[in-house]
């Protein structure tokens, strides 16, 4: 009774009428109790039910509602404001929180000097927000009554005890004079007692006293900073404990950064902001204890992100690199009309600045092959090719360039015009509000304010464009009206042929001299993409890439001159090999391809390998139609199998398979009995494994489920899995780094559904198989033993009584299976390669054969299915079933019985589901 009595209460408060908030005798509804109300009382005198004038609702219009009238005579409604008032304190203290965040109801007030809040608010219930800087948000409920103030006093907790932030101001650039201020928020009521400055990162700076509260930093010379670009350039972008736990922790040297090598050096905006970073950290103790803040000083260097390339833009800084060696004496050769001076050229890493178009020479003697090291630089000014727009807005170029670069050889102009690079700066301009000068670096040819070198902020009319009011002001005709009225500023608009070829431009209306030579102007490098993809967060491809196995430059160098291992450990031989293979060139794709490139020009699996530069695709992000090389279906593989329907895996599956030509029971008469028989699977056979092929003992030809995936490889190794979040704006775009995620099997499968569900079982099976094959080896051996010979490891050691090995272990090396022997006394020869393995007849010391030439079909046939599902790396992953069935029978075949209890997400049996390879 009580709580229904208090609702009442509550009601009636509420209403404004009961705080004179209304007027009962306005009868007319107009605000206020006169002539115009009294007027319907008379009129409707008597019984009349239902009429306004009827007050008190009895169904007669009389002196009780003429009493009404007249008691109100005059009356205005009141307005039912309320006041919220209150005061906020720190919740430790108790003093007063200045300048305290007050939200309700879409409004907000803040906190005087003596932490006080007042608002004004209508009637009602409300969540009010208090909310302070160093301070933990509260939230709380209030109901405000009619002309009546509510006071709610609210107490915040402090984040810390101490807040220490660093302010830094002066000029950052190198031997700039900087101060940074120790900012101390004291929230527990301690007292400042010292302060201790350190740098934490970055080149050396020199300091003043480090126990004051301002720090006088004198930032490092011009030649520090130099050292430190260079040392970022060598190594990972980030860290150990900035990766995913997707991504291993490098390991040794790291092989995707600069190389050593005679070349110009590329930057990327990434490694120029880490190099002109100066870290410090202060220590501030207050009585209470100890407390840190941590800032930084982003110093201005005077280099600018550039290519690889050695066709270079007047006035930007060009930087060197030399082999590593002892001494270094560089010269430089100018063309007329330059002075231009090399900087730093008794070190490895010289520069000069190009001051006028034209060819500079620099030389220096190579140590280690006793010649000079020549590296022929062109420099030239910008010009740009876009001179208009077709019917469905394309931009349109000079037919001086379209006559040859689309009709008298590979049509370059016809796809770039459709990609995203033709059209970056014309879709922001029509379309983004935040777009802006920024941005035009990457969006247009030549920005740069600081030199002037014919780039898109040197035309005569740009000054023009920035001032028309299109930038930031989305409109369908912008770009239109941009080419109608800033033509030249057109001109060099979006990504164009210059900003990865160079510029073409030799000023006056000359050509550079490097427009028809193509080593200066092509490069095969990831360097050209990442001036512009280098830049984290949005723009991190390049730092993604290199922390993939696609960037490792030793083994691209380790395998850049082989005919055969370059087709797919180097960009420029799969470059060589993919016209071949496709059926464009003439030629046996199996074969190996001419090598026409020395050591110093191997490139790894770059952008390019995989991305046609003119041919990119038009949209980026969630829904991207970026194109990749091979689509769709695979050409017939190295493995000996086509792939159909893998989408963008296709360009994966062309290098990721076992590359021996079809092995299963079918052909492996072939091969039994020769050499051929000790093959292993080449490394990285997961395209075999997708689509069920190449393995012994099993139905083959059976695509395994996740073949069918949408895009196959690429769906979960680049889209469902994001990128590192610190090279990632939101962990969007696709990941480059190509490490899966083990936790992605639950966006299509049941929950809790990891890879680890599937590995566990795939692992212990694959190390059952191990042993067992490595049983049936000994075997083997001790066969031939007891027949009279002994077993020869290619020179290194022989076996002549297996009582003599305490172990040995099975496994592949270069292309082979293998066996690695440890002896009772503790020796370990291998891996041998088992066509390295002789046998020897004893009593006439004479090589009577390899020793798989005396082995079962069924050892033979099991070596090469532990060794796909070893080299397919995923453990089960990319098709459990097959890998399980693959595993099992060739356990059962050299030792029934011998097989694991099949896991609970496969049948014992390979049954598969779907049809065989067309």
């Amino acid at each position: 009774m009580r709580n229904i009595l208090a609702t009442i209460l509550t009601i009636l408060l509420l209403s404004p009428a009961a705080f004179g908030g209304s007027c009962p005798g306005d009868v007319n509804g107009d605000g206020f109790v006169g002539f115009d109300d009294l007027l319907p009382v008379l009129a409707d005198w008597g019984e009349c039910a239902g009429c306004p004038a009827d007050l008190d609702g009895d169904g007669f219009v009389g002196f009780p509602d003429l009493l009404a009238v007249l008691a109100d005579w005059g009356c205005e409604p009141a307005d039912p404001e309320s006041v919220l008032t209150g005061v906020v304190i720190n919740a430790w203290t108790g003093a007063p929180v200045v300048g305290a965040l007050v939200s309700v109801d879409g409004e907000s007030f803040v906190t005087g000097d003596d932490g006080v809040y007042s608002a004004m608010l209508d009637p009602g219930g409300y969540a009010v927000t208090f909310s302070a800087m160093h301070y933990g948000t509260v939230e709380e409920s209030v109901v405000l009554f009619p002309d009546l103030t509510v006071v709610l006093n609210v107490a915040l907790t402090p984040v810390a005890p101490v807040v220490v932030t660093i302010a830094t101001s002066g000029d950052a650039e190198p031997d700039g004079m900087v101060e940074a201020t120790a900012q101390v928020v004291v929230l527990d009521g301690s007292t400042v007692e010292g302060f201790e400055w350190m740098q934490t990162g970055g080149a050396d700076a020199a300091v003043g006293a480090t126990d004051d509260e301002t720090l006088l930093i004198t930032l490092p010379p011009r030649a520090d900073f130099k050292a430190e670009l260079f040392h970022i350039l060598v190594e990972p972008p980030i860290g150990p404990d900035d990766l995913p736990p997707t991504i291993p922790p490098h390991e040794g040297e790291f092989f995707g950064g600069l190389q050593n090598r005679f070349q110009v050096v590329g930057l990327n905006p990434f490694s120029l902001e880490e190099a002109g970073l100066v870290s410090f950290r202060v220590d501030v103790t207050t009585s209470s204890g100890v407390y840190c803040g941590e800032g930084s000083v982003h110093s201005a260097l005077p280099w600018q992100p550039t290519a690889s390339l050695r066709n270079v833009p007047v006035g930007v800084p060009v930087l060197l690199q030399g082999r590593e060696q002892a001494s270094y004496a560089w010269s430089l050769a100018l063309p007329g009309g330059s002075s231009a001076t090399l900087t730093d050229a008794g070190t490895r890493n010289p520069e000069f600045i190009p001051d006028a178009p034209g060819l500079y020479r620099l030389t220096v003697d190579d140590l280690a092959s006793g010649s000079p090291a020549v590296i022929d630089v062109f420099a030239g000014t910008w010009r740009g090719i876009v001179i208009g727009e077709d019917a469905d807005g394309h931009p349109v170029s000079p037919e001086s360039c379209v006559s040859c670069h689309s009709l008298l050889s590979v049509d370059q102009f016809t796809p770039w015009a459709k990609t995203g690079h033709a059209e970056i700066f014309t879709t922001n301009l029509n379309n983004s509000p935040y777009w802006g000068p920024q941005c035009f670096s990457c969006h247009s040819v030549g920005y740069d304010p600081a030199v002037a070198n014919g780039g898109i902020d040197d035309t005569v009319d740009f000054l023009d464009f920035l001032g028309a009011g299109l930038i930031g002001n989305p409109s369908p005709d912008n770009w239109s009206t941009m080419l109608d009225e800033f033509a030249t500023t057109a001109q060099l608009a979006n990504v164009q042929c210059e900003n990865c070829h160079g510029p073409q431009s030799a000023g006056a209306g000359a050509s550079n001299p490097a427009h028809t030579q193509h080593d200066p102007r092509v490069s095969l490098s990831s360097d050209v993409c990442a001036t512009c993809h280098g830049e984290p967060l949005r723009h991190a491809r390049f730092q993604q890439w290199q922390l993939s196995g696609h960037a490792n430059y030793e083994l691209a160098i380790d395998e850049g001159e082989s005919g055969s291992c370059s087709r797919c450990h180097t960009a420029n031989g799969f470059l060589a090999w993919l016209p071949v293979l496709l059926g464009d060139v003439p030629g046996d794709p199996t074969g190996s391809i001419d090598v026409t490139w020395g050591i110093d020009d191997v490139h790894p699996q770059t952008c390019v390998t995989c991305h046609d530069p003119h041919n990119p695709g038009s949209t980026s992000g969630i829904d991207t139609d970026a194109t990749v090389r091979v689509s769709g279906n695979t050409p017939e593989l190295i493995a000996g199998f086509t792939a159909y329907g893998v989408g963008r895996g296709a360009i994966c599956m062309t290098c990721h398979n076992s590359r021996r030509g079809l092995r299963n029971d079918e052909t492996f008469a072939e091969h039994f009995g020769t050499s051929e028989a000790t093959r292993a699977p080449h490394g990285s056979a997961q395209t075999d494994m997708v689509m069920g092929e190449n393995a012994y003992l099993v139905p083959t030809g059976f695509r395994g489920p996740h073949s069918f995936v949408t895009d196959t490889c690429v769906a979960c190794h680049m889209e469902a899995t994001p990128p590192p979040d610190v090279l990632a704006y939101n962990e969007g775009g696709t990941n480059h780094t190509f490490f899966a995620s083990p936790d992605i099997c639950a966006s299509c499968h049941d929950e809790g559904v990891t890879a680890e569900f599937i590995q566990d079982g795939v692992q212990s099976t694959l190390d059952v198989l191990q042993s067992v094959i490595e049983v049936a080896m000994l075997d083997l051996i001790a066969e031939q033993i007891a027949a009279g010979n002994f077993i020869d490891l290619n020179g290194a050691g022989v076996i002549t009584d297996v009582a003599l090995v305490s172990d040995l272990e099975f496994g592949g090396t270069r292309g082979r299976q293998a066996i690695t022997v440890t002896f009772t006394d503790d020796t370990t020869l291998g891996p041998f390669r088992v066509t390295d393995v002789d046998v020897v007849e004893t009593a006439s010391s004479t090589v009577i054969g390899i020793l798989y030439d005396f082995a079962d079909a069924e050892l033979i046939k099991a070596g090469w299915n532990w060794g796909l599902v070893n080299s397919d790396g995923s453990l089960g992953v990319h098709n459990p079933s097959f890998a399980y069935a693959s595993l099992v029978s060739a356990i059962e075949a050299l030792a029934p019985g011998a097989a694991p209890l099949a896991p609970p997400w496969v049948q014992t049996t390979w049954s598969p589901t779907v049809g065989p390879r067309p």
